[in-house]
């Protein structure tokens, strides 16, 4: 089965990569000592009122709901601005109702499924929240001329045929092409019920309608490329005034809200002042030193080198810290058709020293050490280490099987990553472990168009970083997205498979898996086949990125979300 679809995850990997690598910088050459503490100070009960700063140094490119992808954005409009028929609750990965009354029924092996609107779901205006409003807004996904940097699931899996090259027949709400087909595949029995048709038994898609991307938005509202940053909400906040993309804009509560249609949010502050474009070592310095409405202020940027120490040795800034695992898996892609002998592939992988590579990162601070390729926080995550290797590797059994394989020595490979500071050094870390197995390595630093260079396989290196994050708790979002071959755009696209594993066995499973209607049953699928691959040699995982956030002193009740972006669903200021 063809799921050419997966495109939009390898766009949002994309963009997850690069952040990790900015990431990287920025804890790079921290303290290796530190906590793991999940949450920072946020005990106490919540009181209405007073104001909440975030303060960021990257600014959210969207604001549309369906072209937010990043997951910093995600957290913070799905939490203020944009409603969904499904969410997640504070601080967990357990998913609940939203704007629907319940998480959805499916029916038909999970082919389809129906969801019921809650009353009283109003938009700012006072207007109520139909299901032609999420109908129309999920829609606009399918005007991928228009509505650009988005997730693109629903062209993945809704039973809506594709054109020749993949794209899909149905062109979205402004050319209406092929707009029957969206009606069959989507339908709003009543003003208050929608219904989903599948190509396939998609266990999860209750997960996927939580994503912001697939919330609701008003026809009469919608001016295409030019709804960005307008922020009509149907959530317990909206914008006051304009909204400033380059430095952000203030939220003040939407009078039409009805805290009794929402179980998840409390909407305590008033008003919730967004800054962003702020030095991101200046953002740190300001939420150590704690003054002013910095008490009051959260980001997601995480902390600068230059204050980490800082952090960890005193006890009450350590107390407003938090640096727990969150979705990003640091792995390397080991391309098989340019390294096919599998006792290669496992000397490779046992002379990994995955200590030298945290400290180039910046510590334990940065992350721990990773044995899967699917992250430690999303359902059906399997603990497994295919070749029993200690983090710091097993150099007398790599050169054992590079002499068993015959092979010649020093074998070379050429190893790729997005050069920066801190990648260079990771660079150099990882060619000494290798080389001192038995590996002539060269290092072959590239620019920003690191992951095109990748997914071209007359450029694709023996050997590449590769870092990737869930889109929600489930490993449907990790092993289809990375390694089903047939996901490759063409010839000269790898699509994600930059491994160029191909392999039939695992892609059967992976049509398996996708059968699964139960999602309980699905996700141990697909920690099972998170281990096939691990056991063919075509990744090597390195890390599970920990993220290390601080809030000001007057915040209380603070949660993250499943992937460590911080959750203010629950969050009061005093």
């Amino acid at each position: 089965m063809n799921r050419s679809v997966h495109v939009g995850n390898a766009k949002h990997r994309r963009l997850a990569a690069a952040g990790a690598i900015a990431v990287s910088a920025l804890t790079a050459l921290a303290g290796c000592g530190g906590g793991s503490q999940k949450n920072a100070d946020s005990a106490g009960a919540g009181a209405k009122g007073g104001t909440l700063y975030l303060v960021n140094s990257s600014a959210m490119t969207h604001l549309d709901p369906q072209r937010i992808y990043p997951n910093r954005t995600m957290a913070f409009s799905s939490r203020t601005f944009i409603r969904t028929l499904t969410t997640f609750a504070p601080g967990t990965a357990d998913l609940v109702a939203d704007a629907a009354t319940d998480t959805g029924k499916a029916s038909d092996g999970a082919k389809t499924w129906t969801f019921t609107l809650r009353d009283g779901v109003k938009w700012q205006d006072g207007k109520a929240v139909t299901c032609e409003d999420f109908k129309y807004g999920i829609s606009r996904t399918f005007a991928t001329d228009t509505i650009t940097a988005g997730p693109l699931f629903a062209i993945a899996y809704l039973d809506i045929p594709s054109k020749p090259d993949g794209s899909s027949q149905y062109e979205g709400p402004y050319k209406k092409t092929g707009q029957e087909l969206y009606d069959k595949a989507v339908q709003c029995t009543d003003a208050k019920t929608i219904v989903f048709h599948t190509k396939h038994p998609v266990a999860d898609l209750n997960n996927v309608l939580a994503l912001p991307g697939y919330g609701a938005v008003r026809q009469d509202k919608d001016t295409g490329a030019k709804f960005d940053f307008t922020l009509f909400s149907d959530g317990p906040y909206m914008l006051e005034g304009t909204w400033n993309p380059q430095t952000g804009g203030t939220l003040v509560r939407n009078p039409n809200w009805d805290p009794s249609t929402d179980s998840v949010r409390k909407a305590l502050p008033d008003k919730i002042v967004v800054e962003q474009g702020v030095n991101a070592q200046t953002v740190s310095q300001r939420m150590v030193s704690d003054g002013g409405n910095d008490k009051y202020a959260y980001t997601n940027t995480r902390l600068d080198p230059s204050v980490i120490p800082q952090v960890l040795s005193n006890p009450a800034l350590k107390k407003r810290s938090v640096n727990d695992v969150g979705g990003f898996v640091d792995y390397l892609s080991v391309n098989v058709k340019h390294i096919p002998d599998l006792k290669v592939r496992q000397a490779l992988a046992l002379a990994t020293d995955k200590t030298t590579y945290r400290v180039a990162m910046g510590g334990d601070t940065y992350g721990e050490y990773a044995t899967t390729i699917m992250s430690k926080t999303i359902a059906g995550w399997k603990n497994f280490n295919v070749l029993k290797a200690p983090p710091e590797g097993d150099l007398a059994r790599a050169k054992a099987l590079l002499q068993e394989a015959g092979a010649p020595q020093p074998y070379p490979i050429t190893y790729g990553y997005q050069q920066s500071p801190v990648q260079d050094k990771v660079a150099a870390a990882l060619q000494a472990s290798w080389e001192k197995a038995g590996f002539k390595v060269t290092l072959k630093p590239m620019g920003d168009n690191y992951y095109d260079v990748l997914a071209n396989p007359t450029q694709n290196p023996d050997v590449a970083w590769v870092s990737w994050v869930a889109d929600w708790p489930s490993g449907s979002t990790d092993i289809p997205a990375l390694f089903d071959s047939r996901v490759n755009i063409s010839k000269n696209n790898l699509g994600n498979d930059f491994s160029e594993l191909a392999d039939p066995e695992l892609n059967a499973n992976i049509d398996k898996a996708w059968a699964i209607a139960d999602k309980a049953e699905q996700d141990k699928a697909w920690g099972d086949l998170d281990e096939q691959v691990v056991k063919t040699g075509a990744v090597i995982p390195l890390v599970y990125q920990k993220y290390f956030y601080m809030q000001g002193s007057g915040v209380k009740g603070m949660k993250h979300f499943f992937g460590g972006f911080p959750d203010i669903a629950e969050v009061s200021v005093r």
